[in-house]
């Protein structure tokens, strides 16, 4: 099976679990009236040198797989579910404006089959347990014994993303597991193929993708949120995996927004000039580099963007 039979599985996904359901999206709290969309400019004295590079090594999660950090190659189709119609073409439309700031790819076909879906439910955990059993692979490279661990929600907004591995010579093949035959949908064998690596000892030039990413609300979590903030910390999740979204960050970034422990001054109610320099250096870096190559090129980019380093 190939890649566009794994994104028609994402499509089918949120209408497969809104008749599964019968989930009334008008029965879920609303969030606030939309925010002026903007980008926040912070202080220098509140995105230290040595706070930066904490936010980056604490937001830069490696993929599962590949163990490298994963973002978008094949263009970005977004859909979002479960709010109330204007806040779910708000939330979609600021996911691409994101994306285009970025440097991000978006997907140009009219339609386009959706690859990232904002699914919100009132009945989270319900939706992850459809998803465990009916399309499992969305969840991302994982074993058997993770899946019902993998697939619980934790947090008010959560990400899932499945990834691809692409080698030195540019096949793709699906990040599945090792030996588990016929587990994975992008694949027709459970083993991952032998793969072209470069000589340089800077990277073996294997980069990891993104091939779906799902996102889940818990509308019983986000009454009073602004839909502004709430669209912008869902578009960080959509263009970038972090390594934790519940512990607040010393400097002012989107992602403290549901963070226990922040102050007014590190949550920030739409993204700053942290995050979109993150994105920007993720989109811009030298993906078939190691780990930590990728990760100091994005560092150096936001440095360099940010000024006064």
């Amino acid at each position: 099976m190939g890649m566009m039979r794994f994104t028609v599985l994402l499509a089918s996904l949120a209408s497969a679990w809104v008749l599964a359901s019968g989930a009334s999206a008008q029965e879920a709290p609303r969030p606030q009236s939309a925010a002026v969309e903007n980008v926040i400019v912070t202080a220098p004295k509140l995105r230290s040198e040595k706070a930066l590079d904490n936010f980056i090594i604490a937001h830069a999660a490696p993929s599962p797989f590949l163990r490298k950090i994963a973002r978008w190659k094949t263009g970005i189709c977004p859909v979002t579910i479960g709010l109330p119609d204007k806040f779910n073409l708000f939330v979609t439309q600021r996911i691409i404006r994101v994306a285009m700031a970025a440097g991000a790819p978006l997907d140009s076909h009219e339609p386009c089959r959706p690859n990232v879906a904002v699914l919100a439910t009132p009945e989270p955990q319900k939706l992850l347990d459809f998803i465990r059993q009916k399309r499992v692979a969305l969840l991302g490279f994982h074993y058997r014994p993770q899946a019902m661990r993998l697939a619980t929600m934790t947090l008010p907004v959560q990400a899932w993303y499945s990834t691809a591995t692409e080698d030195f010579w540019g096949l793709i093949e699906a990040d599945l597991p090792s030996g588990d035959l016929g587990y994975g949908v992008m694949s027709t064998r459970g083993i991952i193929r032998g793969a072209h690596v470069s000589g340089s000892r800077l990277g073996d030039g294997l980069k990891s993708e993104f091939t779906t990413a799902v996102i889940v609300v818990d509308t019983t979590k986000i009454a009073g949120q602004e839909i502004g903030a709430l669209a912008d910390y869902i578009a960080m999740l959509a263009l970038s995996q972090a390594s934790s979204y519940d512990t607040c960050q010393d400097v002012p970034t989107i992602t403290n927004l549901m963070a226990a422990g922040c102050g007014a001054d590190m949550k920030p109610v739409a993204m700053t000039d942290v995050d979109m320099t993150y994105l920007r250096g993720l989109y811009r870096m030298d993906a078939g580099g190691s780990f930590m190559a990728e990760r100091g090129s994005i560092a150096y980019e936001m440095k360099k963007d940010l000024g006064g380093y």
